[in-house]
């Protein structure tokens, strides 16, 4: 079988980009029977070095072209021609993106659904974003063979957005952390008591890289349905409330549209506290230590097709505060603190719950740890895979 991919979204680092870069990781990784031709395309963006790498597997082609995604958007959204053929040759299977669906001659087409915000809560979204989903959405709902969706949330909303898709063509295929961060803690616990432990030292630099203390961390791109607006207010109330803490709000992602919520016009100067920190974007190489040295991960969002950060968090050993919303409990199973996203007063308390009661921390590490055991990468490779074959069936 020829399996081709389109893996153009790796280097904007995204949710997105994640899911497409362990997938295709853990595919190879796993599978030596079939061919795999990966398509790349890249105005200014280079190919990720990891992804370059795979091309030492004699059943791994890489496709790399030098078109910027908005020409692809037009070419293969708008005008729908150029078959995904035209550029990697023939194939028996293509897994497209979530931004872009190109024709096929006999190709069979299977596309992941993450999450369908843009046809859920348009106003959070930039028109661009929305037209974009849209018009790749009806592509979709022509072409592709099959959809894969990263939670049963996902699924239940894109049958009710789009009843005309077969159910029997839907299937759930959770996502995973990359095992680097189950290692992390595995070796943290190994060293424990050793200041010179390798995990200790990472977690002393990023506490000084990032002029931190002990934090919250709230992790994800600032855009209006990571509710970060409410978990600032409530913040800023539980320091008022206890002003001998020296607990901080750390909040790591670039800013991707939306008010900002540290924009000086309308933030009322709630950035401006020291108690509170906007890191910006975090390299990759700073992720696992960031995420094990947090006291607690606080993710208040609104609508999430997975919710990856909780997954991150649970398996490096640290507890999660979690909205209530969509795919989020499915993800979090009993192993968080459950919060109403939008009750600022109920982002306190959980707050005030986790800064001050160490027992409830630990409780929640080990459930956590058991639940993020749950997800695998290799799953989630094989399940896929078990798709692409059914397919041609």
């Amino acid at each position: 079988m020829i399996i081709g991919i389109d893996i153009s979204s790796i280097p904007y680092g995204t949710g997105v980009s994640n899911y497409t870069r362990e997938l295709v990781k853990n595919l190879i990784k796993t599978d030596r029977t079939n061919t795999y031709k990966l398509f790349f395309s890249s105005l200014r963006l280079p190919l990720p070095s990891e992804i370059k790498k795979l091309e030492k597997y004699p059943n791994v082609k890489i496709f790399h072209f030098r078109l910027p995604i908005t020409l692809l958007e037009i070419l293969f959204n708008k005008l729908h021609i150029f078959p995904i053929e035209s550029f990697i040759g023939k194939c028996d299977v293509f897994h497209t993106s979530d931004w872009t669906q190109p024709p096929a001659k006999k190709t069979k087409l299977i596309t992941t659904i993450h999450d369908l915000t843009p046809f859920l809560y348009p106003q959070w979204l930039h028109q661009k974003i929305i037209s974009t989903h849209t018009q790749k959405m009806k592509l979709a709902t022509k072409h592709c063979s099959h959809f894969i969706c990263v939670s049963k949330n996902t699924k239940k909303d894109l049958l009710k957005l789009f009843p005309k898709i077969n159910p029997n063509t839907t299937s759930v295929i959770y996502e995973a952390v990359n095992e680097k961060y189950s290692k992390f803690y595995q070796l943290k616990q190994k060293c424990r008591g050793d200041p010179c432990g390798r995990p200790q030292i990472q977690i002393n630099q990023i506490k000084k890289k990032y002029g931190l203390d002990d934090f919250i961390l709230a992790q994800g791109t600032r855009e209006p349905r990571k509710n970060l607006s409410r978990l600032t207010k409530a913040f800023t109330k539980f320091k008022k409330e206890n002003p001998k803490s020296n607990i901080q709000l750390a909040i790591a992602g670039k800013y991707g549209w939306g008010n900002d919520i540290c924009h000086p016009e309308r933030s009322r100067g709630i950035c401006q506290q020291s108690s509170i920190k906007i890191l910006g974007y975090i390299p990759e190489k700073d992720m696992v230590p960031l995420h094990a040295t947090a006291i607690a991960l606080i993710y208040p969002s609104l609508y999430e097709g997975f919710g990856l950060p909780i997954l991150k968090a649970m398996a490096v050993g640290t507890p999660v505060i979690a909205s209530n919303t969509s795919s989020i409990p499915e993800v979090a199973g009993k192993a968080t603190i459950l919060i109403n996203p939008k009750s600022t007063q109920n982002i306190k308390n959980a707050i005030q719950k986790i800064a001050t009661s160490p027992k409830l921390r630990q409780s929640l590490i080990k459930k956590g740890l058991i639940q993020a055991s749950k997800f695998s990468w290799t799953k989630t490779a094989h399940q896929t895979l078990q798709i692409y074959k059914k397919m041609l069936l």
